[in-house]
């Protein structure tokens, strides 16, 4: 009898593990824009980019959607205070999502993080403006640029209806939409010597994978009737 009751409990514990693995992310074959120095590793699992220059990015061969993404990033160098980041949902050079952190405020760059749609061409990167541009959430404050040599362990859970982007485990923006299949890439502006390294990848923890729904609710069955079976025994 005890075996029969812990099998249900024992589906759901067993069908975790495919959710708490990442695959890693190898980086040679991703591909990068002009503005920028993308010096892939040996290994192909870090990427530094070496240039200050115009925005810049470096950009997955294939799309991640409704995926958890982490990594390490780290600006080597004390030189300099601008923009540092990530696009994703990316189909085209006018069409992604932006997220970017800027250590100091600078003429209409702000100190902090930003969320911002692209749909054209009519963009201004430095102060987030343009008839294309949508800020989907902002935080600015002179306590939240990113800070010199320090690595930072980033985030991001994309999903169909949710974008969530955290960094050292302290969410940043948490915001529901209406979102679409794209590639994963980094992005630098302005900002030299900053290096991704270690990213993986996993199912989104918003969206279970479908075998893994469909073992607990095989599981949850399996409580349910278990516990009706105790009550026709106890009636």
């Amino acid at each position: 009898m005890r075996k029969i009751a812990l099998l249900p409990f024992a589906v759901i514990i067993f069908s975790l593990p495919s959710m708490a693995f990442g695959l890693a992310m190898n980086l040679q074959n991703w591909t990068a824009s002009s503005g920028g120095n993308w010096n892939v590793s040996n290994d192909g699992y870090s990427v530094l980019q070496t240039i200050n220059g115009q925005p810049t990015y470096f950009v997955s061969d294939t799309d991640y959607f409704n995926r958890l993404i982490e990594g390490t990033l780290t600006v080597k160098t004390t030189s300099d205070d601008d923009f540092i980041g990530f696009v994703f949902g990316l189909n085209s050079s006018d069409d992604y999502l932006l997220f970017d952190w800027k250590q100091n405020n600078q003429s209409s760059a702000r100190e902090g993080f930003t969320l911002s749609r692209i749909t054209g061409s009519d963009i201004n990167l430095w102060g987030h403006t343009g008839n294309d541009l949508e800020i989907l959430a902002s935080s600015y404050s002179s306590t939240l640029g990113w800070r010199d040599r320090q690595s930072y362990e980033f985030s991001l859970d994309y999903s169909v209806a949710r974008t969530i982007i955290s960094i050292d485990d302290e969410t940043i923006f948490d915001i529901a939409g209406d979102f679409n299949a794209g590639q994963f890439g980094f992005y630098n502006y302005s900002q030299a010597y900053v290096n991704y390294s270690g990213f993986v990848e996993e199912q989104s923890a918003v969206v279970p994978e479908p075998s893994t729904f469909a073992f607990m609710c095989f599981g949850l069955i399996g409580v349910i009737a278990l516990k009706k079976k105790q009550q026709r025994f106890t009636a």
